[in-house]
């Protein structure tokens, strides 16, 4: 901090008191007016002036605190000494904060849901391990108050949060003038560490192989950039090919929505689901399953002579080149198919299944019962009826298999679809895919130790908040052109520590370690200040 002394043009002399700023990716530290005393036009006044901006000086210096000097020469002098992680609550402690700043929850249950969030983002585990752990990021939870506030989170309040989260998507979207307009859907499956069955849990088909532990069934919806619009719960044992509508009409009616394209995977292509989309007015693009279609659909799929190039992904290297072309077939009045052939898939299909034949082949002299594993039970490879049971390749079938590579589909019932823009939302499905991963593995949601209705519920919101939090981030950094990956940056975000020292006066400071100069561009594209180097702390 100094005093600038400026001669203007006029020959009048300015002075004005001014603070050096280091901002990160700067150079050089970046000049701030503290404050502006004025203009004099002659000696006397202009001395007055620098008096005036001298005494405001002493008496900003003598009253900031992060001035004050840390004495220490030796062991003796340090009363107490710990250190925290402190980037996760520098960031998504932020961004909770902007984004659920209207939830209408007691401040000490909103901050013990913030807290909660941001632990689930840093360290997923149980809640007991939770509570064990919090202190190593900078925040105090215990158990009890963990499962006060859980159960203070009711249907009420749940559902506010749903809508607060919608809100900020739509709001997110609209500052960048984009809408809403596309919606991709999937689901899954999350068990649990008990085999209580209730109204919700229950046992069924696991796509995590847990067929022996009761489950409940989440969809998911997410945008084409992977932001949350919402998710629902549905009991263990329901068929997937019966959620989705009332999945879509429950959310129409909850966020208003006028149009939306639905994008989803081919599980849920029947004709029942597909009839109703279109008798409720809900348009979708959903992959279809050539191989189950009839016999006259399947020919004109294949039938390559009425297809016409769509596009042509370039590269430099000639095997990188996607090839794809495109044709429509009509299925019903309401609905068509457009099939496509890439040259790309048609290379993957074929390398899997030679992958899959030259490991099927392995076997052959095998006993078919002890080995016929997973991986192997491809449809062209099958067992012998004789004694020996033994693995066989039916080469017939892998003929026929052969017939398919490259070639999908897509079932729509939107008019005048264009087959690129088509393409376009269904290679965004991945959004959706992606954000289930990360429900799953980076945020742990299953398997879920709780035995309540009340807490199960208050569990999948708190995943949900987390996983809202960090898409919110990705898409800022996105924005802001800064590719990395959420796991690379909480795992810099680790690194991010803060030392807090007590002398032996009593006076306490912190002291921020090297932190990783990636975070840098994160902190200045997320409007977060960088944190000071060193600190004392007024504890008065």
């Amino acid at each position: 901090m100094f005093i600038r002394l400026k001669t203007n043009k006029s020959g009048s002399k300015s002075v004005m008191l001014v603070h050096g700023e280091r901002t990160p990716g700067k150079k050089h530290p970046v000049l701030k007016v503290v404050k502006n005393f004025g203009t004099a036009a002659d000696e006397a006044q202009f001395q007055k002036l620098k008096n005036e901006a001298e005494s405001y000086k002493a008496k900003i210096i003598s009253q900031d605190i992060s001035k004050q000097p840390l004495n220490i020469f030796g062991g003796e002098d340090i009363r107490s000494c710990s250190s925290v992680t402190c980037g996760f609550n520098d960031i998504y402690m932020s961004t909770f904060s902007s984004m659920f700043a209207e939830l209408s929850l007691k401040p000490t249950d909103l901050n013990r849901v913030r807290d909660l969030s941001v632990m689930r983002i840093a360290e997923s585990c149980s809640k007991r391990r939770t509570a064990q752990i919090a202190g190593e990021y900078g925040l105090n939870l215990n158990l009890e108050s963990i499962y006060k506030t859980m159960d203070s989170l009711t249907d009420i309040k749940i559902e506010q949060i749903k809508q607060i989260i919608y809100r900020n998507t739509v709001n997110t979207l609209a500052q960048h003038n984009q809408t809403v307009d596309v919606l991709f859907y999937d689901l899954t499956t999350i068990y649990f560490e008990n085999n209580s069955q209730d109204a919700i849990r229950d046992f069924g088909f696991s796509k995590d192989g847990k067929h022996q532990h009761v489950q409940v069934m989440m969809a998911l919806m997410v945008t084409r950039h992977g932001l949350p619009i919402g998710y629902e719960i549905f009991p263990g044992n329901t068929y997937e090919g019966h959620t989705l509508v009332p999945v879509l009409i429950k959310l129409r009616e909850k966020y208003n929505i006028n149009r939306v394209v639905l994008v989803a995977d081919a599980a849920l292509m029947n004709n029942i689901n597909l009839e109703e989309l279109s008798n409720n007015n809900f348009e979708y693009v959903i992959s279809a399953r050539i191989k189950n279609s009839k016999a006259d659909i399947k020919k004109q799929v294949l039938d390559v002579a009425d297809y016409k190039d769509l596009i042509s992904y370039n590269s430099s290297n000639e095997d990188d080149i996607d090839r794809v072309k495109s044709k429509e077939i009509e299925v019903t009045e309401t609905s068509k198919l457009i099939c496509y052939h890439s040259s790309l898939r048609a290379r993957k299909d074929n390398h899997d299944r030679e992958k899959a034949v030259e490991k099927a082949r392995k076997y052959l002299a095998s006993s078919g019962k002890n080995r016929l594993t997973g991986a192997l039970k491809k449809s062209y490879v099958k067992l012998k009826t004789s004694k020996d049971d033994s693995i066989t390749i039916d080469e017939e079938k892998l003929e026929y298999d052969k017939k398919f590579d490259g070639y999908f589909a897509l079932c729509t019932n939107i008019k005048d679809a264009k087959a690129e823009e088509l393409l376009g939302y269904y290679r965004g499905l991945w959004q959706v895919e992606q954000s289930f991963r990360i429900v799953k593995h980076n945020l742990e949601i299953r398997p879920v130790f709780h035995y309540s209705t009340r807490r199960i519920k208050a569990h999948f919101i708190l995943c949900y908040m987390a996983l809202a939090l960090l898409r919110q981030v990705e898409f800022k950094l996105k924005i802001a052109k800064i590719e990395t990956s959420i796991e690379q940056l909480n795992l810099d975000l680790r690194k991010m520590r803060k030392v807090y020292i007590t002398d032996r006066n009593g006076k306490q400071f912190t002291l921020l370690e090297d932190p990783p100069q990636s975070l840098h561009p994160v902190y200045q594209a997320l409007g977060i200040k960088w944190p000071q180097k060193f600190k004392h702390i007024d504890t008065m």
